[in-house]
């Protein structure tokens, strides 16, 4: 980041580096966050649950998440105002959709990605679906969600899917993973109805 800083200060005003600054600033903001975060989940920090209507939440909360990406990422919303608002916390709940985005992004090997997110009610809980157009993940889904486990060309840290995996354990909920070469990265996110 200092070195594309220094190019433009210099007067280098190329497109591509200030997009690329643009990219490894929000990766920083991303690593921080998730740090604070995993930290406070870890450390047993409190959850502020409330009911959260996901078709208003998701759409606005994505309006965010996907300025950042520019045209790299697109998600196609299919959630019905009619399901039951579900019990979570907005801000542990805002950290899963940019994380499971974010590794999309990186790991999908699509220039844009496509993610598919859709939710249905299922007796007492809400479950939402989230799968991607990438090329799917060849080690299995057995690994997905423990902390610092990373796939061989992965750039990341290992930390984000842990982080998803955990704050949907601490709102009381669960995650599923499915993911096979070739047919893109999907989960299943299970979410208690708020009351």
């Amino acid at each position: 980041i200092r070195l594309q800083a220094e190019a433009i200060a210099e007067g280098e005003h190329s497109a591509a580096l200030a997009r690329r600054l643009l990219e490894d600033s929000h990766r920083l903001e991303l690593q921080i966050d998730q740090t604070l975060e995993l930290a406070r989940v870890e450390g047993g920090g409190r959850l502020s649950e409330q009911a959260i209507p996901l078709q208003t939440w998701a759409a606005r909360a994505l309006e965010g998440i996907l300025a950042a990406y520019g045209q790299r990422a697109a998600v196609e919303l299919k959630i019905d105002a009619g399901l039951p608002a579900v019990q979570a916390d907005a801000a542990a709940l805002q950290m899963v959709l940019r994380n499971l985005i974010d590794n999309s992004v990186r790991h999908s090997r699509r220039d844009p990605v496509q993610v598919q997110l859709t939710a249905e009610q299922r007796g007492a809980q809400v479950v939402v679906s989230y799968r991607d157009n990438g090329i799917g993940i060849a080690a299995g889904n057995r690994r997905l969600g423990r902390l610092f486990a990373r796939g061989a060309s992965s750039g990341g840290a290992g930390v984000g899917v842990y982080l998803v995996r955990r704050l949907m354990q601490r709102m009381g909920g669960a995650i599923s993973f499915s993911s096979s070469p070739g047919e893109g990265f999907g989960c299943e996110l299970w979410f208690r109805i708020s009351s």
